[in-house]
């Protein structure tokens, strides 16, 4: 992937000599979507996450993983969750596509607008075919992140209050095309997986497993549970939480047979009697790729697999530049599908599409008073 990386920055035509990195960092994760309501968009909405490499020549690339709910993609099988104690042994599952190479790219320009924001454009593809019309993306930056280890780079309305009156960025306010919200972080740290913290790391390292990571999520769901009311909106909701992964009574649980770490939550919003909420987090692939997974316990009724209608989510790590784990940004790419079959049914109202960062204190997530 880096040697892709490497030929892009060679092959992309040059902009002006000694431009400034956004921050003064090259290597980002970077999560771009397409939400919005059903009356505006009918059920299109799409996610993108990936890496932006930027040069001091002007150029910048990326390689990313897409989905579009219209696709209806499906949940794949990653690794089996061995963890032990009260988590249930089952498959840990991912978004299809996740777990190979990525499945698009750019290649472009950036530079700087009056107001301080990023303008990158995109004006060929990741073989260097020029595009029918270039791609402009206008990204907010902020600087100094983590006594300055970090960037990170925001649409317009990505951060906010939750709820679900999220203000919808118009036509142009952060880009020429679809695309309408975006979270990124960046440093200087490689985007190897020799970068990327274990989930070993994440459960007993001092550094990671003692704080929250939180951040925001603006996802395109239903507007209730009630069937005959319910439209597609846009809202935004709280990542993470309160919970560490060293809690001291009822800690993540390592997998002993693969490299992933699983948890039974308690006392979670879940519907019916059982409230306990099955999380997993697990590595995949190179780079700095991670899967998430939850579901609430009670829709396996009684079995100990929930094989339907979990929440997965693609992730990439956040490192800073000493090579410290900060958190992710991530996609979410739920596909509804019929609990008798197991397939896609198209119930588009029932889909969560959505884009993420959950992120320690010192990245400073821009999370709502409370």
């Amino acid at each position: 992937m880096l040697a892709l990386f490497a030929s892009q920055l060679i092959a992309a035509a040059p902009a002006q000599a000694g431009q400034a990195l956004p921050g003064g960092k090259a290597n980002w994760v970077v999560s771009v979507g397409h939400m919005d309501s059903a009356s505006s968009n009918n059920y299109r909405n799409w996610v993108r996450l990936g890496y932006y490499v930027f040069g001091t020549d002007g150029t910048v690339t990326t390689s990313y993983w897409n989905w579009a709910q219209r696709d209806q993609p499906k949940r794949v099988d990653a690794v089996t969750a061995d963890c032990g104690g009260n988590v249930p042994t089952c498959a840990i599952r991912t978004v299809e596509g996740f777990a190979g190479t990525p499945t698009g790219g750019f290649q472009g320009t950036y530079s700087y607008a009056n107001d301080g924001r990023v303008v990158v454009t995109w004006s060929k593809n990741a073989s260097g075919t020029p595009l029918g019309s270039p791609l402009t993306e206008r990204w907010n930056l902020e600087s100094g992140i983590a006594n300055g280890a970090a960037a990170r780079i925001t649409s317009p309305t990505f951060y906010g209050a939750y709820g679900n009156n999220v203000q919808i960025p118009a036509p142009g306010e952060f880009s020429n095309y679809t695309a309408n919200f975006g979270i990124g972080y960046g440093s200087n740290a490689s985007l190897d997986r020799e970068t990327r913290a274990t989930m070993n790391q994440l459960v007993t390292d001092l550094r990671y497993n003692a704080r929250p990571y939180k951040g925001a999520f603006v996802v395109a769901k239903a507007s209730s549970a009630d069937p005959s009311t319910r439209v597609g909106i846009v809202g935004r909701e709280g990542a993470g939480g309160t919970w560490t992964f060293g809690n001291t009574a009822n800690p993540w649980k390592v997998c002993s047979n693969g490299p992933c770490m699983g948890w039974l939550q308690p006392n979670t919003s879940c519907a019916g009697t059982d409230k306990d909420r099955v999380r997993y987090i697990a590595e995949i692939g190179g780079g700095r790729r991670n899967t998430e997974e939850y579901w609430c316990q009670s829709l396996a009724q009684g079995q100990p697999c929930y094989k339907y209608n979990s929440h997965p989510r693609p992730m990439l790590q956040v490192i800073d530049d000493s090579g410290k784990f900060q958190g992710w940004v991530g996609v979410e790419a739920f596909t509804h599908v019929d609990t008798k079959t197991g397939l896609p049914d198209s119930s588009w109202v029932e889909g969560y599409w959505g884009i993420f960062d959950n992120v320690s204190e010192e990245m400073q997530p821009k999370l709502p008073t409370p």
